[in-house]
């Protein structure tokens, strides 16, 4: 199988996304970093899948979209599903208020963006493969 080419629209809104946590992140407003994070990891990893399989999953968990790749015949690492583990919960709890068990800081919101690159660069090696 040769390169597979990802859905442009998928990857534009991702990296915008990506782009806006950075400035995000400068400005201290830790809270969406950590939620645009977990939603350009998100995209990358449905664009993959899309890629691949013609089907888009309908979940926000970076967990079981991970799973779906792997049934569709990829192997990713197992630091990325630690990964997934630690950005999937952001995708709510960064979005209402009162419902933040945890403290968003500069270093939660680093470590997020860290997460949502390491798991972007494994999609953007995998198409690379085909």
């Amino acid at each position: 199988m040769g390169r597979v080419e990802l859905p442009r629209e998928w990857v534009e809104k991702a990296e915008f996304l990506l782009r806006d946590a950075e400035g995000h992140l400068k400005e201290g407003v830790y809270w969406i970093v950590c939620f645009e994070a977990q939603q350009a990891a998100e995209l990358y990893l449905k664009a993959l899948h899309l890629a691949l399989t013609a089907l888009q999953p309908y979940t926000h968990d970076l967990v079981e979209l991970l799973e779906s790749l792997k049934d569709a015949g990829l192997e990713p690492p197992e630091e990325l599903y630690t990964y997934a583990d630690a950005l999937t919960p952001h995708y709510t709890m960064a979005r209402y208020p009162g419902r933040k068990p945890v403290r968003y800081d500069r270093g939660l919101s680093e470590r997020c963006l860290r997460y949502a690159r390491r798991i972007i660069e494994w999609v953007k090696e995998e198409a690379a493969k085909g």
